[in-house]
């Protein structure tokens, strides 16, 4: 395309797609005149359609009902889960099962800090094992004797271990009792360690002053703190 300057008539060659339907602002470099340059009258000219008759008619710029009926039922079409949020679910699954485990294998510490969680624990059908469970006490030895002038009852024993898991060992309570079953003395004690492995057995030896001249049986069981 070839356009001239109106002022000096200098001479340009340019692309005619430089100029849009409307042309555009041009500057001579000879002279500085600036005019509007419009394009060149073979240039091809934008053509706007109209709108088709009838509803089965696509229209310029947009899809006809049929295609608009296709592109609805996509959109409807669930997405699926991404895979990020996934994850996050299964993350937060494992923690709430590895919160509940651990809670479940603490449950005796638990109770024991505060006793009241174990009211929860029953709730839930994990209700703790009570004192000694797993473990069993056998008597050994158990004589009267006398140290100085002072009567000594001595006891000898062992508690086993007869879980297949480790086990703690609770204090031990004796207790001294009438041919009724009634108390007459009672007393607690430890054994040599406090915790045992399956199948490991840990000694005893207690030691009561004065026993009771009444006392008609020996009871030796795991102390339950009270309860």
């Amino acid at each position: 395309m070839i356009i001239t300057c109106p002022s000096c008539s200098t001479r340009y060659k340019l692309d005619p797609a430089q100029f849009g339907p409307e042309g555009r602002r041009v500057r001579c470099t000879n002279c500085s005149h600036v005019w509007t340059q419009m394009p060149a009258d073979d240039l091809p000219k934008p053509v706007a359609l109209e709108a088709g008759r009838g509803d089965d008619a696509p229209r310029y710029g947009g899809p006809g009902p049929a295609m608009r009926q296709r592109l609805d039922a996509s959109r409807r079409t669930p997405e699926p889960p991404r895979k990020g949020a996934r994850a996050g679910w299964i993350v937060l699954i494992v923690i709430v099962l590895a919160a509940g485990i651990a809670g479940a294998l603490a449950r005796d510490a638990v109770v024991r800090a505060w006793p009241p969680a174990e009211r929860l624990y029953t709730a839930i059908g994990l209700a703790p094992d009570k004192p000694g469970a797993g473990l069993t006490i056998k008597v050994i030895e158990h004589r009267r004797d006398v140290e100085g002038k002072t009567a000594v009852l001595i006891v000898k024993g062992e508690v086993t271990n007869t879980s297949q898991t480790v086990r703690d060992v609770p204090h031990l309570r004796a207790s001294l009792r009438n041919a009724g079953g009634a108390v007459l003395m009672s007393w607690t004690f430890a054994t040599a360690q406090a915790r045992l492995l399956p199948g490991e057995t840990a000694p005893f030896v207690t030691r009561i002053e004065n026993p009771s001249s009444e006392a008609a049986a020996l009871n030796i069981d795991f102390d339950d703190g009270g309860n």
